[in-house]
């Protein structure tokens, strides 16, 4: 705070509304004004002098527009007020260009997206080149993208493979002499023959 030694009425009175926020009612100028000044005055009545100061320097202080009596401002507080809605109208128009561009950037296909695409067209263009996904496979996972490389090569293992069984004579004969003519092949019977090249 400045030094009460310091203060002429007038600064008094300008000082106590910058602390009051630029408008105050005359009394709280005067009580605040007169706690600046402190033993620094011969005037009988401080008070009395910040009004009259107040009352006599139109180019510092002014009354409130639309307040009732009593109500006082600092001149520059108008200028300031509106200086500050220019700068929230600024603000403002700044927050929405940043919306919009938010939107657009929110259209703009991701990474993510692409990737899904590519996959999906991957499975259905190559399900029959099993040589050139492990390729792909292996290029997603050079380029961090682990995602595709775990979902294509889990793609890749769960396809169909043809299941070719060895089917000795030894099985064939096995079969023949204990269950063909009995009538108790079953498929589980015939799949489980043939490993280990009996």
């Amino acid at each position: 705070m400045v030094k009460k030694d310091k203060n002429t009425q007038k600064e008094a009175a300008r000082k106590a509304l910058e602390i009051l926020g630029g408008r105050a009612q005359m009394k709280y100028i005067c009580l605040v004004a007169a706690h600046l000044i402190g033993h620094n005055t011969q005037a009988k009545d401080v008070k009395n002098n910040v009004r009259r100061e107040i009352y006599t320097n139109s180019t510092l202080f002014q009354r409130v527009p639309n307040m009732p009596d009593g109500w006082w401002e600092l001149t520059s507080y108008q200028d300031e007020v509106d200086e500050l809605k220019r700068e929230i109208e600024e603000l403002n128009g700044q927050l929405v260009m940043k919306d919009k561009t938010i939107e657009e950037l929110k259209a703009i296909p991701k990474e993510d997206d692409f990737v899904q695409r590519f996959l999906k067209k991957v499975k259905h263009n190559l399900k029959r080149d099993k040589k050139t996904v492990e390729e792909i496979r292996k290029l997603m996972d050079a380029l961090g993208r682990s995602d595709a490389d775990k979902e294509l090569d889990e793609w890749l293992q769960g396809k169909p493979k043809p299941v070719v069984k060895q089917v000795t004579k030894k099985f064939i004969q096995k079969n023949i002499n204990s269950q063909v003519f009995t009538g108790n092949v079953t498929e589980s019977d015939f799949n489980a023959g043939g490993q280990g090249n009996e």
